[in-house]
């Protein structure tokens, strides 16, 4: 079966207001020995449980920049400014995949699975003009998709998907 993936702890906090500063304040935060909420941030996921499932309720597009660097979301309001953001998707709701190419090289994206495979021919060519849009129409979500990237830069245009199912 594959693999779920969550959303990112950063975004999730910033959007939720799930953090009180008291709390943090009175290092009454979950960090471990040495650990610091930073840390935390980088490499710790929220649990599935804890996703606000309402918030990406009514999203059907997502809206990127392109760049070697990442995959930086613009909308909707809950991925604006997030490099690589972790997506919530509904499983057998449709989606869009729109990104604008910021830096003229190369990109596409696809939907990949936890093999690293395409999911259901999900991908778009490479596009390498700057300024130019592309979009991958119509993506019905299902629960194989684990990741969408760019197949041009693997390594750092990379994000999470978590599929919700029914």
């Amino acid at each position: 079966m594959p693999r779920k993936k969550s959303l990112d702890r950063r975004t999730y906090l910033k959007y939720t207001g799930a953090v009180s500063l008291p709390a943090l304040v009175a290092g009454c935060g979950d960090e471990g020995p040495g650990e610091t909420e930073e840390d935390e941030e980088e490499d710790g996921d929220v649990d599935d449980e804890d996703v606000d499932d309402e918030a990406w309720e009514g999203v059907d597009e997502f809206y990127f920049e392109g760049r070697i660097a990442a995959w930086t979301g613009i909308e909707p309001e809950i991925i604006a400014g997030v490099d690589n953001p972790d997506l919530v998707l509904f499983e057998g709701q449709e989606y869009d995949f729109r990104w604008i190419n910021e830096d003229g090289a190369v990109h596409n994206i696809a939907m990949h699975d936890e093999n690293e495979d395409v999911v259901d021919d999900y991908a778009t060519e490479g596009m390498g003009d700057e300024g130019e849009e592309q979009t991958l129409e119509n993506v019905v979500a299902s629960e194989e998709m684990g990741t969408y990237i760019c197949e041009f830069h693997p390594t750092t245009q990379v994000g999470d998907l978590e599929v919700i199912t029914n």
